[in-house]
């Protein structure tokens, strides 16, 4: 464990601290990370990765997806209680031009985040955790 910790180091203290996330986390992650303005959500994407937690790691990966469609439409995100989570998925759909099946894998994610959120038994994957980025790296990178 210490030659991981020093690891870390060495390529934190080099900037390169992607390449120690990607290795540790598999490569459950298709997309970069520390993009947008969102640090308190990367560093808890971290934490969930080092501890191996794609059920907290949704609950972030989230937060970034739903500050990204905000910034994009600010005036076309329902409000709280309205269905907000499934507009969030409808808007980042169509601005990626997602079809049927990438669609429905995001509000899947939605669901179990959702369910996570509000303390609900679920299965949550590193699967769901990259949907979610993805939908929010596409919308970031559509700015």
């Amino acid at each position: 464990m210490n030659l991981l910790k020093l690891l870390k180091r060495r390529l934190e203290s080099e900037g390169k601290n992607e390449i120690f996330y990607r290795l540790m986390s598999k490569n459950r992650l298709s997309v970069p990370t520390n993009w947008g303005d969102h640090q308190a959500s990367w560093n808890s994407l971290k934490k969930s990765m080092d501890d191996d937690n794609p059920d907290f790691a949704l609950i972030s990966a989230w937060a970034i997806l739903e500050d990204e469609v905000k910034r994009k439409y600010p005036s076309k995100i329902r409000k709280i209680g309205d269905r907000r989570n499934k507009s969030i998925c409808d808007l980042a759909s169509k601005q990626l031009q997602y079809d049927k099946k990438q669609k429905r894998e995001l509000l899947s994610a939605m669901e179990k985040r959702n369910k996570v959120a509000h303390g609900k038994g679920t299965h949550v994957s590193w699967k769901d955790v990259n949907c979610v980025l993805v939908a929010a790296f596409g919308t970031y990178k559509s700015n």
